[in-house]
């Protein structure tokens, strides 16, 4: 493992649903390979885009029917998790060797290493109470039956202030790096994102979005000034390097990335 190893550091603003998701899974092959140093990425969406998890059953989890009425893609991540509507929000993905110094090589440490880092990042950025919620803990009100929302409910390590969830975040390994990317909610659109989840009935539905209000936290909630895109990504930065050190430089994607974006993205077509 490199003492010192070199950050790469890529901000990239909000962008295209579909090429995310490619330059996520682009740097994770990479990175993979040997071929890309730990990454951290920092993102947006540039209009309301649904991503689903790797397995999620689209069919049975989806309005399909909504989404092409509402004019919203629908894209499918690189790693698990439910569905969740990207629209005002700050978006992190980080991609690193395993083994890489400061993260331990199990899928737990390594969560729990990352969701540090945000937990700094957000701290600086102003936000007070937060804390880490561990895998065997619920949230309090959760139905048994599971929603196919992805912030209905909390668990492995994810972030929430006075047990409402602020920060959701997903992981995919491979044998030789892992990604994590995560999403903070800056505002929301509780009836826009509900009404694009089938439920299996009328109740459920109800229940569903009673979830996703009582459950969910945003930036522009906890914070008393509207903290811009710009603000965010400086907190987040700091808060990364200060988490992880090394040798960090900004950066962009390798001609090798790009060629594997191009070619994630016309599988995805």
């Amino acid at each position: 493992v490199v003492k010192n190893p070199t950050w790469r550091l890529i901000k990239d603003g909000p962008g295209d649903g579909r090429l995310n998701m490619a330059i996520d899974r682009a740097i994770l092959t990479a990175c993979d390979r040997g071929q890309a140093p730990a990454t951290l990425r920092l993102y947006g969406w540039d209009k309301p885009t649904l991503s689903i998890g790797y397995s999620q059953n689209e069919l049975r989890d989806v309005n399909k029917e909504q989404c092409e009425q509402r004019n919203i893609p629908v894209v499918r991540r690189f790693t698990g998790g439910r569905a969740l509507l990207h629209q005002h929000e700050f978006t992190y993905s980080l991609v690193a060797p395993i083994p890489h110094t400061g993260i331990p090589e199990n899928l737990a440490g390594a969560f729990c290493a990352v969701s540090k880092a945000v937990i700094l990042s957000l701290e600086k950025a102003g936000v007070a109470n937060l804390e880490m919620v561990g895998k065997e803990k619920r949230t309090p009100g959760m139905s048994r039956k599971r929603s196919p929302a992805c912030f209905s409910a909390s668990n492995h390590w994810e972030i929430s202030v006075e047990g409402k969830k602020l920060a959701g975040s997903a992981q995919r390994r491979l044998n030789g790096a892992f990604l994590q990317h995560g999403s903070i909610l800056m505002d929301k659109d509780y009836e826009l994102a509900h009404s694009l989840f089938r439920y299996s009935s009328e109740t459920e539905k109800n229940r569903g979005l009673k979830e996703l209000i009582s459950n969910t936290l945003t930036l522009n909630e906890v914070l008393p000034v509207n903290l811009g895109w710009e603000k965010l990504t400086h907190y987040f930065v700091e808060g990364f390097q200060k988490t992880f050190s090394g040798s960090w430089q900004p950066g962009s994607l390798s001609s090798l990335e790009k060629e594997l974006v191009k070619s994630y993205l016309e599988k995805s077509e």
